[in-house]
């Protein structure tokens, strides 16, 4: 039997079969049944963004990068609303993982332990079972192969063409995955200042690899055509949003999300109690950009217009802003960009109506400022998070009130329990009666709330919004919530059947929300891993190999997706993905002892887990370099199987 098994993985068919059988299992999970819930639409965003494309509208979000979107846009465009056709024709691209693998693998391995792996991968990828809905994993694999297998290539002819071509490729590759970015520096860093350029890196042969200044030639057009591919997207997002964005805004919620799943929360951010620090306490922008305001023209009087009036902390001066038309009925206003720190306040106004009600003597306020956590109300003119640590601490160790007057909510003369309560019902105008208690230690005051959740305020507080511990729903609707002391002194206002502006929105076009939220997450991420450094660390050591491992199923619906047969599915995912990570581990011990070309191979697989076992991760980010660590378990089979190598 292994005589035969020899002769199969020797015949030049075994490759085009192993490939044919890749695509034979992509079809199935395609047309037939997957393994996945999501159909053919995919687990992000790509399915609405691609279709706006197809429709000729431009891509609305920083947050991915351009690459997969208009790869299935294209097909959106040839074949319209048909999402089964782009996942397809990924179907047919991703059965090149195997021939291209082998092309990579067989100088190196030879030809026995390269076509095991092609064999491997072609029944075992989870690439296959991406490819059969709408994510960029596939592609960017293929993309990702083919670039190594041109830099081999390139560097075994010394073809400087082909280090073009590889670094287009390498170019291309972040933008489907954007982790993938920093790989091409490090891999072309390597060449540069490796002393020695040997052959043996494609064929394990000796020899003197290209005279230094050639190589240097080598690298420079490889990173140019690396970041040619990369500057329409860098130039794009810099216009945008004026930062610089050379893959994508998602990695601040991703870093966050990394340290929410430490300690008891390793497995599950949703459960962490800090996850509620997402909202913001205020109103605000952190970008030092014309601020975007849109609102709903309703109720509109025949000849009137919408407007924006606003003045600033730093000018009282009111200014008036007209709007444009973005879309019916939903004027679109700019008011120029302030420096931080600002308080903008602002109204709106048609024909002399106002909104809200009080125009300029009750106005909305917005602020622009860097400071993430903090107080932004300088001027104490909202009812917030902070106020309410004022008033406990105030009640609990007698610490002096700014702003007492406003914060005597009963009006009668002081500033005791009752006014907490009132403060309380002011935040939750829409619940009845929702406190129900208060009580002070030496280190801690806590507010009790009517669903049994908690607002604790400790006595060391150095004044940021995630020192607050918070633990259940109403509680942690007070993180956010705030309502202006114009407003509550303004008490109830006449009723209108209709104010002039609703549904008002401020700097929620992607191109203001994105860079914004990308900054406060990375700070709110920062801000937890100063809290706990150690148990970061640890969590990110364990996700160093976590990240090659499927998670079992669980029942728990903020943990795991759940779909009919999910648990099993994961569960098999679990002991495959296990024993080919085990299998993988005894192929680099065999590798090494025998000083393998390949070994190579470890600085892209190793990178990965490297570069994002800090943020939230799992099995999934690692398939791109799945089919390299299966050359590894091909060379582990091998050797059980007594596979004698043949070159």
């Amino acid at each position: 039997m292994r005589l035969a098994l020899q002769q199969w993985l020797d015949s030049p068919r075994s490759i085009t079969y192993a490939s044919l059988t890749t695509l034979a299992i992509g079809l199935v999970f395609v047309f037939v049944w997957a393994p996945h819930p999501w159909s053919w639409r995919g687990i992000d965003q790509y399915d609405d963004l691609a279709r706006a494309l197809a429709r000729g509208e431009p891509f609305g979000t920083t947050d991915v990068p351009w690459g997969y979107a208009y790869f299935v846009a294209l097909f959106y465009a040839l074949f319209p609303g048909t999402p089964w056709a782009a996942v397809t024709a990924q179907v047919i691209i991703n059965a090149l993982t195997p021939i291209l693998l082998y092309r990579l693998a067989r100088p190196a391995v030879g030809q026995r332990v390269a076509a095991l792996a092609a064999w491997i991968t072609a029944i075992f990828s989870f690439n296959t079972i991406y490819a059969s809905t709408q994510t960029s994993d596939s592609i960017c694999t293929v993309l990702f192969l083919a670039s190594l297998v041109c830099f081999v290539r390139a560097h075994q002819a010394s073809s400087t063409w082909g280090f073009a071509a590889a670094g287009v490729l390498s170019g291309l590759t972040p933008q489907f995955r954007p982790n993938m970015i920093l790989l091409p520096v490090l891999v072309i860093a390597g060449y540069a200042f490796w002393p020695d350029t040997p052959e043996r890196v494609g064929n394990g042969a000796s020899g003197s690899g290209p005279p230094r200044r050639r190589r240097l030639i080598q690298c420079a057009v490889f990173l140019l055509a690396v970041i040619a591919m990369l500057a329409p997207w860098t130039v794009r997002n810099y216009r945008y949003t004026g930062t610089f964005q050379p893959t994508s805004t998602h990695s601040g919620i991703q870093l966050w999300y990394g340290t929410l799943q430490v300690g008891p929360y390793i497995e599950s951010r949703a459960h962490n109690p800090r996850s509620i620090f997402a909202s913001p306490a205020f109103d605000y922008t952190a970008l030092e950009m014309p601020i975007v305001v849109s609102a709903h023209h309703q109720c509109a009087v025949p000849g009137t217009v919408l407007r924006l009036a606003y003045r600033t902390d730093r000018d009282p001066q009111l200014k008036w802003v007209d709007g444009r038309e973005v879309s019916p009925g939903r004027p679109t206003f700019e008011i120029p960009a302030q420096p931080a720190p600002t308080a903008i306040y602002y109204f709106f106004d048609a024909g002399g109506d106002t909104s809200p009600h009080g125009g300029n003597e009750e106005p909305l306020i917005y602020f622009v400022s860097k400071d993430h956590l903090g107080d932004l109300d300088r001027r104490h003119e909202l009812l917030d998070l902070f106020d309410l640590g004022r008033l406990m601490r105030h009640l609990a160790w007698q610490e002096p009130l700014p702003a007492a007057a406003a914060l005597d909510l009963d009006g009668n003369g002081r500033t005791e329990v009752s006014d907490l309560r009132a403060a309380v019902a002011a935040l939750m105008p829409e619940k009845p009666d929702p406190f129900a208690a208060f009580t002070a230690g030496d280190q801690s005051a806590v507010l009790r709330l009517s669903d049994g959740s908690t607002l604790a305020m400790p006595r060391e507080f150095d004044g940021t919004q995630t020192d607050v511990e918070v633990e259940g729903t109403l509680a942690g609707a007070l993180v956010s919530s705030h309502v202006s002391f114009d407003a509550l002194r303004a008490g109830p206002t006449r009723r209108r059947t209709c104010a002039p502006a609703g549904d008002v929105s401020v700097n929620e076009v992607f191109y203001r929300k994105e860079p914004h939220d990308m900054r406060r997450y990375t700070t709110l991420a920062f801000d937890n891993i100063s809290r706990d450094p150690a148990a970061f660390a640890q969590a990110s050591a364990y996700r160093l190999v976590r990240l090659f491992i499927v998670r079992p199923g669980t029942g728990d619906l903020a943990t795991t997706f759940q779909y009919r047969g999910s648990r099993l599915i994961f569960n098999a995912g679990l002991i495959l993905s296990a024993t080919y990570f085990a299998l993988f581990v005894a192929g680099v011990i065999i590798a090494w002892r025998a000083r393998s070309p390949f070994l190579y191979a470890l600085i892209p697989i190793a990178y990965v887990p490297l570069t994002i076992c800090f943020v939230l991760t799992n099995m999934r980010y690692t398939i791109t370099v799945q089919p390299l660590m299966f050359v590894f378990v091909a060379l582990a089979v091998a050797a059980v199987l007594r596979l004698d190598r043949s070159s």
